[in-house]
């Protein structure tokens, strides 16, 4: 049995769950210098979320990569791909606009992409797989996991099967909201293993229900390619399992794992938790098992913020009551996957009608053009809402693009023009220069400021007025 090898998600999911998206480009630098000791398969930098995060603090994107990139030391670098951008600019990511953005993710560092298509678009993804080839990036073709009884053992082996058929070079099962448990892989890892002919085989899971570690030991087990994981101070929770968790219990199994070099991977975690500290960005324990996320099926970060946004309004104790308006706005709607641009959209729409707003007095965007085909066709008998929002005249038609490389790029991030490049510094300050750091920013405020040591005695006095 082969080995199975670890990719890094701490910089894209990680931080995006734990911190929500709080890590500046700068922050990461330092971590990165050790990821990129310490033998990984892959370490994924970029995603939709990570971008959008980037545009909120007039942060270049493609200069996060190449800052990356200058630290992974020979490391490939990974990105992820959504065909349907959920920031409302464009509905399908697909012809030049996906052409000029994988040339450009390739020029800036990026040696894999995951493609994803919400909707299974085989025609979409056989396209997308073709053009990251042609830039030479590894296409790896992402295979949604949704926990139903339609979709069965049979369902994915013939799903992967049509997938080899893009020509990915890799398939990945990706769980992002966490539903896997230990009794379902056998048999549906092996009907994978039928469809994808040989093709390498990748799990994306998370842990939502607190079964993300256990999912992803049954699958080193079954002989699962590869696997993607978190340092500890960015895992668990709606993030992915944690990799010193995973090493060390698979070692303790005698599990088919590769272990990556654990005293770079330890300097990783030391930086990150460093930061952490620094900026007050939470901790991130393991959530206790719960059933809810098999009722909402909301991926990682939706799900954080949607747990978030409960916490804010002091109705954490009705999580069952919104999950269960999620599935009924999914019925209604005629099942959107949950995946963006829907799943946001869709926990969007459950809160509003959890405040006790009518039902469907407003439409989320996303949703709004769901029901018109702007995504691609839909198989529905929602007259009452079709009617009320209205058709559009042609839904698959293709945006007006802009002429440049750098407008295109734009677009893609769902802004008018990237961001100028920025200077990159970042220092983790010690105990005592924190606190002198602290002090020199307060000194206007105070007549009076004097430390003394070495047991240490603060004195302030207040400025009048």
């Amino acid at each position: 049995m082969s080995m199975t090898t670890l990719v890094d998600v701490s910089l894209s999911d990680g931080q995006t769950t734990a911190w929500g998206g709080g890590a500046s480009t700068a922050m990461l630098l330092g971590t990165m210098n050790s990821l990129g000791h310490a033998r990984l398969a892959a370490i994924e930098v970029l995603s939709p979320a990570v971008i959008e995060q980037c545009i909120s603090r007039d942060e270049n994107p493609l200069q996060r990569i190449a800052a990356l990139r200058e630290r992974a030391n020979g490391t490939p670098l990974r990105a992820t791909v959504n065909l349907l951008p959920a920031h409302g600019h464009l509905d399908v990511l697909a012809g030049e606009a996906l052409d000029t953005w994988l040339r450009l993710l390739a020029k800036s560092g990026i040696s894999e992409v995951v493609l994803i298509d919400p909707l299974l678009d085989l025609s979409r993804l056989g396209n997308a797989v073709q053009k990251a080839q042609a830039h030479g990036l590894t296409a790896i073709a992402a295979l949604p996991y949704v926990d139903d009884p339609e979709h069965c053992d049979a369902y994915y082996s013939a799903c992967a099967a049509r997938l080899v058929l893009t020509g990915a070079q890799r398939i990945m099962l990706r769980d992002e909201a966490g539903l896997l448990h230990v009794d379902r892989l056998p048999s549906l890892l092996s009907a994978l293993r039928s469809g994808v002919d040989g093709k390498p085989l990748d799990l994306h899971t998370r842990c939502h229900t607190g079964l993300g570690p256990q999912v992803a030991l049954e699958a080193i087990r079954l002989g699962i390619d590869r696997l993607d994981a978190a340092l500890p101070a960015v895992a668990n929770g709606a993030s992915t399992p944690s990799l010193a968790l995973l090493i060390r219990s698979a070692a303790l199994l005698e599990l088919p794992l590769q272990a990556p070099d654990q005293d770079r991977l330890k300097e990783a975690q030391t930086q990150l938790a460093a930061v952490a500290d620094q900026e007050g960005f939470a901790e991130s324990p393991p959530w206790a098992f719960d059933l809810a996320p098999y009722e909402h099926q909301l991926p990682g970060e939706i799900a954080a913020q949607a747990m978030q946004a409960l916490r804010e309004r002091g109705r954490l104790a009705d999580l069952f009551e919104f999950s269960r308006e999620c599935t009924r706005i999914r019925q209604e709607l005629g099942h959107p996957p949950m995946l963006q641009p829907f799943a946001q959209a869709i926990a969007r729409q459950a809160l509003e009608h959890l405040d006790a707003a009518p039902r469907f007095a407003t439409l989320q965007p996303a949703l709004r053009r769901w029901l018109q085909g702007c995504y691609g066709p839909i198989d529905t008998s929602l007259t009452r809402l079709q009617k009320r929002i209205g058709a559009v005249a042609n839904p698959g038609r293709p945006a007006n693009l802009p002429a440049t490389e750098e407008a295109l790029a734009a677009l893609v991030c769902g802004c008018p023009a990237l961001p100028p490049l920025q200077k990159l510094h970042y220092e983790v300050r010690s105990p005592e220069q924190a606190l002198t750091h602290g002090l020199l920013q307060r000194w206007p405020n105070y007549t009076v400021l004097s430390v003394t040591g070495p047991g240490l005695s603060i004195h302030l006095e207040h400025s009048k007025g």
